[in-house]
């Protein structure tokens, strides 16, 4: 996030999802035409992390517990401020804040561009990749294995 001193990152109060909403509306139904009724998380507890520029959320992520195990994603970086390292740092605090509160393993379905990010740091394909509005490869990322 070089030269972007003024971004704050942080978890998402409850008052603030319909922000996470919005952000998720943008990148994932305009962008790769999946459903709206596929972006909210419903499931709890979760965890919920924004990237803001003053008052406008521009990247998210969110976690969620499922089947007895931490699932990541809802990754998304607004369009206008991608390539500025912004979802790499908010990928970074998001899953060691996760690790940190006792996660011990993430299930991650990682699209294509999110592979490689989330194989520097330390997860690893799990499963063939898939189709779902994209490709979407299955991932696990373990304490043990998290590099930060």
């Amino acid at each position: 996030m070089e030269g972007n001193e003024d971004l704050k990152i942080f978890r998402l109060s409850d008052d603030q999802i319909p922000l996470a909403v919005g952000l998720m509306e943008k990148v994932f139904t305009l962008e790769q035409y999946i459903p709206e009724s596929y972006l909210p998380v419903n499931l709890f507890p979760q965890m919920n992390w924004g990237v803001f520029h003053g008052e406008r959320l521009i990247a998210l992520a969110i976690a969620w517990w499922e089947n007895e195990i931490w699932h990541w994603g809802r990754f998304a970086v607004d369009p206008e401020w991608r390539g500025k390292g912004i979802g790499k740092k908010l990928i970074q605090i998001s899953l060691k804040e996760l690790f940190d509160a006792g996660a011990k393993e993430v299930h991650i379905d990682a699209r294509d561009i999110t592979v490689n990010l989330l194989s520097k740091l330390g997860a690893r394909v799990i499963g063939n990749t898939f189709d779902f509005y994209g490709n979407v490869t299955p991932m696990r990322l373990s304490i043990h294995d998290f590099k930060t």
